[in-house]
C-alpha cells in the first residue's frame, strides 16, 4: 500500500494535466478545478456527511492543487473511499 504522500504526490500529476481532469468516488468525494485556466489554478474538494440520517454536501476551495489534494486524499482515507477500503471489507 502507498503511503499519503505517494498517493498526493500520484493525484497532483493526475489533476495537474491541461486538460482538467477531476476525480469523484461515488459522488461522496470529489476534487475538480474551478476556473478555466490551463493548467487550472483554483481547485475545490465536495464531500458528503450523514449524520442521524441527514445528508450534508459540504465543499472547500483551494488556491493550490498541493493543498486540494492533501484534503482530498486525507478526507478518503477518514471516509475510507475506493477500492482498496473495499479490499480490506
Amino acid at each position: 500500500m502507498m503511503t499519503i504522500e505517494e498517493e498526493v504526490n500520484q493525484l497532483i500529476a493526475f489533476l495537474s494535466h491541461k486538460a482538467g481532469f477531476n476525480v469523484d468516488i461515488c459522488g461522496l468525494l470529489c476534487i475538480r478545478p474551478i476556473d478555466e485556466c490551463s493548467p487550472p489554478e483554483t481547485w475545490e474538494v465536495d464531500w458528503e456527511d450523514i449524520e442521524d440520517g441527514i445528508v450534508f454536501s459540504n465543499y472547500k476551495a483551494f488556491n493550490s492543487l498541493t493543498e486540494a489534494a492533501q484534503f482530498f486524499v486525507e478526507k478518503r482515507h477518514k471516509m475510507e473511499l475506493g477500492m482498496d477500503f473495499e479490499e480490506e471489507l
